[in-house]
């Protein structure tokens, strides 16, 4: 159980922190709070929500996320950040993700385009955003799941763990207090446009050639990866050209 009250007050960001033993999902805990801050014009508060257990956590296009209890660090976090900032969002987290990993567990990981984490090809934490957008600020639920134990899902074969890549030990309790921390931490300052483009591109596990594949919704296209623009799209090279790719998963090909 994570004592939530000796946390608090060493954080400069986050206001409120809850942990839930047993929960659906944090992500539609969180989207409760921002409809019932949005509808009643009241602030919304600076937080996070951690589950020690989801039994419906959802990652994008609705794909489930396990998250067995002792397993993992499955949490959401509430923040409000100026409308002119929410395309950055995806990218900053994962940039804050990865390096929460790298700082904290020296373990080597990777962005793949948008903002899935990956160690040696295989995934270790997932992001999910969301958003409610009321004049000049954005109202963000940010989900974030990362695999801190290792167990066996075959929905999921290419998953990896925070314990099966680095010699720190460290408990689910121990990972989730310095997760939270470091958090807190990075969204202390604004999301700085060519700040947040130059450290995801540092992180990426995408080279310039990379055979690749773009899926949004019933449309596939093959191509090859080009570079990250200034608008945070993920940009193909493709036998039509070049194309921008904004939305939707891209697939890395062998």
């Amino acid at each position: 159980m994570i004592d939530t009250k000796h946390i608090v007050p060493r954080l400069t960001t986050i206001e409120s922190l809850a942990y839930i033993p047993r929960v659906a999902s944090t992500n539609l805990i969180g989207r409760r709070i921002v409809t019932e801050c949005v509808e009643n014009e009241l602030s919304l508060p600076q937080a996070m929500i951690i589950a020690g257990e989801q039994f419906a956590g959802r990652g994008r296009n609705e794909r489930s996320w396990s998250s067995p209890a002792g397993k993992g660090i499955y949490a959401t976090t509430l923040i409000t950040r100026p409308a002119q900032e929410l395309a950055l969002v995806p990218l900053a987290m994962a940039n804050i993700l990865a390096t929460y990993l790298r700082e904290t567990f020296a373990i080597d990981a990777r962005i793949k385009w948008p903002n899935d984490i990956l160690v040696a090809n295989k995934k270790i934490a997932g992001i999910l955003t969301e958003a409610r957008v009321q004049d000049e600020r954005a109202f963000l639920m940010i989900g974030t799941g990362i695999n801190v134990e290792p167990w066996s899902d075959d929905a999921r074969p290419s998953s990896t763990s925070i314990r099966e890549n680095t010699s720190r030990t460290s408990d689910v309790e121990t990972a989730i207090v310095a997760f939270v921390e470091h958090v807190d931490a990075q969204l202390a300052r604004a999301f700085d446009h060519d700040d947040v483009l130059a450290r995801w591109r540092e992180m990426t596990i995408h080279q310039r050639g990379d055979r690749i594949r773009s899926i949004l919704g019933e449309k596939t296209v093959d191509g090859t990866w080009s570079h990250l623009d200034e608008d945070g799209r993920a940009v193909l090279n493709t036998a039509d050209g070049e194309m921008a790719v904004s939305a939707g998963d891209v697939v890395i090909l062998e």
